[in-house]
């Protein structure tokens, strides 16, 4: 059987395609006295990159440098078992984050067109977020901004959101055009502190939106419990995600051009 190495150059490119490939080529009587301790090489590689991992290229050199030996169907299992933890972690951040409302300080950041310096705003903000159904990790939500430090008026905008593959939040906020239509702001991980026994959820969310310059400050603690997640109710308690010092991958596109002379 081929070894890691010779598939390493096309693995990145496959990385999760190579995980449901078939396993007909596995036989251990080939191995000798190999074996791939496959829950051994996730601790090893969360550890490092955290509850969410890192990219495909990197995944594939750390796994090719860490077992040189390695048969191609340990490939498959290891990429396996990160789909499914971070798909587990996706579920666990959605179930807190639904759990009830968020409010707290928000900072305003922005920065409009040909200006070099930002501007600086402050208001106190709610987050709602629902489910879509029992188990998903995306769904629907409102924010609320009040008491503008800029004396802006009020706001209430409701946004989709889901949490994706690397466990940035991404908020897609309505507007005029339709559901989802509007500025779109992201809660990379690496800047995320979502820490269910605090009942803190803190961070900044930046835009992702051309014509946009902007990043927001918060730190909101949990109001209530008066709503609980479909399905899954306080199975998240004691659970902490926070991807600080880990890099900030992402897998959304900057959204569509919008214009704007002051922050959103």
């Amino acid at each position: 059987m081929k070894k890691v190495y010779q598939f390493m150059l096309v693995a990145a490119a496959a990385m999760f395609i190579f995980a449901s490939c078939s396993d007909d080529d596995y036989y251990w009587d080939d191995r000798d006295d190999y074996y791939f301790d496959v829950e051994q090489a996730l601790d090893d590689y969360f550890y490092k990159y955290g509850a969410f991992g890192t990219d495909d290229q990197t995944t594939a050199n750390w796994f090719s440098s860490n077992y040189p030996d390695a048969y191609q169907s340990d490939w498959n299992d290891f990429v396996n078992g990160i789909a499914q933890e971070r798909d587990a972690n996706k579920r666990a951040m959605a179930r807190i984050l639904t759990t009830g409302a968020w409010n707290g300080p928000m900072k305003m950041n922005w920065r409009d067109q040909g200006n070099s310096q930002y501007q600086q705003a402050s208001c106190t903000a709610e987050y709602d977020f629902d489910l879509a159904k029992s188990n998903a990790a995306y769904g629907r939500g409102k924010e609320t901004r009040t008491d503008y430090s800029d004396g802006s008026a009020d706001t209430q905008t409701a946004f989709n959101w889901e949490i994706d593959d690397y466990g940035n939040i991404i908020l897609d906020f309505d507007s005029d055009e339709g559901q989802g239509k509007g500025v779109e702001m992201v809660v990379y991980y690496a800047d995320l502190n979502l820490d269910d026994d605090q009942n803190l959820f803190a961070g900044t969310m930046t835009s992702n939106t051309e014509g946009l310059d902007e990043y927001d400050d918060f730190e909101f603690h949990r109001a209530s419990y008066a709503k609980a997640a479909p399905g899954a109710q306080k199975q998240s308690s004691g659970l902490s995600f926070s991807g600080k010092g880990t890099p900030k991958n992402a897998l959304t596109a900057v959204k569509r051009s919008v214009k704007t002379n002051s922050h959103r």
